[in-house]
């Protein structure tokens, strides 16, 4: 721009029109028009513009268009998937819906039915009402995946689903594991077996049994009652049938029982055997056994059975009243050392030698003498390896004194071994100076 304002422009490098009015003192007509005077002749006349040329333009937006690529594999197998859920979801609300209704026509049913049909049919509504909206809200989930929150949520619910059926079949894989309950019955069957051969097969059979059942049952009681089965039931057949099985994990570890039906020659009785879960195999924790109903044993012939022998007073037709009154000499002859020694092992593990020598003695000095047995109140042998006697004694200062034996043997063949002895002292007399005992011993 030019330093002096009044300068002149050019007209042709501006592109101005120059325009100047011939009398300034001149007043503008009333029709208010000017007149104008081109500078230049040569300007080319303006021209009237047409409607297209004189439009206003637009902003400059660009409409974009996404192009249309080919969708991969596992985007097609995404959409068909979701497209599955969508419908699976539709039905699964439909149902719910139906079920919906038909609760709420039962419980309209109901308020028909006296006093309590109308709190029923209540229920029944309200339930009805419950599944027919969460019905309602399951059918319209497929509208939410249109949206990418709703096909998140679409995609988390079967996530959902998919960990809680893998968790649900994990536990029952290992319930179902824990609980695989074993055949019993070829066990039960060999120690049933077992037991029928005799008492040196019992024997064995209580040394192959668990730990917790020797703890509870001594050995001689074991093959006494066995070989009463026996007796009482005759030879063993078959196990016939398992009536039930169950196996139980503890703090004293895995035990298992199985309830059966076993056959013997004189009938066919139920009973169980309980096992325990000791050194990698199953060993023998009890047993039980029912007479069969048809199968009648009464006390005496039960007596007779376990009978020492037919006159106990005999000593030389009663071996083991012979046994007791051998005992009774050879303690009250100074000879209680020699008792201990010919006694079972059981015997001697019980007591040691010098205290029952020293019991023995006192006893002899409390009861003086000893005379004879008066009386043979009980005597039985089961299986002919175990006897008990109980007799009524006479000493020099008491003439009822009750003593106890216990024997056993490894066979019919050997000799009776003491397994067992108690002396029940009798109370002291009124003339008498002191008590003859305070306690009685037991061996």
């Amino acid at each position: 721009m030019p330093d002096d304002p009044d300068e002149k422009r050019d007209p042709e490098g501006s592109g101005s029109v120059e325009v100047s009015v011939s009398d300034n003192s001149l007043r503008m007509p009333a029709s208010g028009s000017v007149e104008v005077q081109v500078s230049d002749p040569s300007l080319p006349i303006p021209r009237k513009l047409s409607d297209v040329d004189s439009a206003p333009v637009s902003s400059g937006r660009v409409h974009a268009v996404a192009s249309e690529e080919p969708q991969s594999g596992a985007h097609r197998a995404r959409e068909a998937l979701t497209a599955a859920a969508s419908g699976g979801v539709e039905l699964l609300g439909d149902g719910i819906a139906k079920l919906g209704e038909g609760v709420t026509k039962l419980g309209d049913l109901t308020n028909k039915v006296p006093l309590l049909g109308a709190p029923i049919g209540r229920l029944g509504e309200k339930i009805g009402e419950g599944l027919t909206k969460a019905g309602e809200s399951v059918h319209a989930l497929p509208a939410a995946t249109k949206t990418r929150r709703g096909k998140l949520l679409v995609r988390s619910v079967i996530v959902g689903f998919v960990l809680v059926a893998t968790w649900i079949a994990v536990i029952v894989g290992l319930q179902l594991h824990g609980n695989d309950v074993p055949d019993f019955r070829p066990t039960a069957e060999s120690i049933l077996h077992a037991i029928g051969k005799g008492s040196d097969s019992i024997g064995e059979v209580y040394e192959k049994s668990s730990p917790r059942f020797q703890e509870m049952v001594r050995k001689e009681r074991f093959i006494d009652e066995m070989t009463d089965l026996n007796t009482t039931l005759g030879k063993f057949n078959e196990v016939t049938a398992i009536n039930d099985t169950l196996v139980t994990s503890g703090p004293a570890g895995r035990v298992g029982r199985v309830s059966l039906t076993a056959s013997y020659a004189k009938g066919i009785c139920k009973g169980s055997i309980s096992f325990h879960w000791d050194q990698g195999r199953w060993k023998l924790l009890g047993i039980g056994l029912e007479l069969p109903p048809d199968l009648k044993v009464t006390q005496a012939q039960r007596e007779q059975r376990v009978a020492a022998c037919k006159d106990p007073g005999d000593r030389k037709t009663c071996d083991v009243r012979d046994a007791a009154e051998s005992i009774l000499e050879k303690l009250w002859s100074g000879k209680a050392g020699e008792v201990w020694d010919a006694a079972s092992p059981v015997f001697r593990t019980s007591e040691s030698r010098i205290q029952f020598a020293t019991l023995q003695a006192e006893h002899q000095e409390a009861l003086g003498a000893y005379k004879r047995i008066l009386r043979v109140t009980e005597a039985k042998v089961i299986g002919g390896t175990s006897a008990t006697v109980d007799t009524v004694t006479e000493f020099e200062r008491s003439s009822g004194v009750r003593t106890v034996f216990g024997f056993e043997r490894a066979s019919k063949s050997t000799p009776w071994m003491l397994r067992s002895f108690k002396l029940v002292l009798p109370m002291p007399r009124a003339d008498e100076g002191g008590p003859v005992a305070a306690t009685p011993a037991k061996k």
